[in-house]
């Protein structure tokens, strides 16, 4: 039986890892006494420290509803690590930006995690490590090509449902 993988193999094997992955972090956070900050709050963080955004910007890319963003805003912006600023294109709005106690709690998280990482990847064969060297960096442009197309679709519908909208 042949052994090469094929995309939807692939894919389905990605399905599989991913979620064990994220338990996996979010079981050392609560471990080591990071219960108060989530994998999903650790996100957030660098989401906002590559580009400000609005809450209601943070609910559509993380998937979850308006209110569950804005209590997750309101918990980071009372813990420090965020703050509203109004948009200066559109004062109704406010962006959310990171702060530098933001900015040190997302390196400190970074180091933690990557620190634990090591340990079950260093169970990793010289093999696996090269392959890994090649399909990681790979994975991660094509995740970057989609995002990108994705972000240029949602911006093309938020126009056309801008231009549908009476004045």
């Amino acid at each position: 039986m042949d052994s090469t993988w094929t995309i939807p193999i692939l894919a389905e094997e990605l399905l599989k890892v991913f979620p064990s992955f994220g338990k996996l972090i979010s079981s050392f956070l609560r471990e080591s006494g990071e219960e108060e900050t989530t994998f999903m709050q650790y996100g957030v963080l660098h989401q906002i420290q590559r580009q400000p955004i609005t809450a209601s910007e943070l609910a559509k890319t993380r998937r979850v509803s308006l209110q569950a963003a804005s209590v997750l805003v309101q918990g980071m912006v009372e813990k420090g690590w965020i703050v509203r600023e109004p948009s200066l294109s559109d004062r109704r709005q406010f962006m959310l930006q990171i702060t530098t106690e933001g900015l040190a709690k997302a390196e400190a998280m970074k180091t933690q995690i990557a620190h634990y990482m090591e340990g079950f990847l260093e169970g990793l064969s010289p093999e696996e490590m090269a392959a890994a060297q090649v399909f990681i960096p790979a994975l991660g442009r094509i995740l970057k090509n989609q995002m990108t197309s994705k972000t240029a679709q949602d911006e093309r519908q938020h126009s056309l449902e801008e231009e549908k909208t009476p004045l």
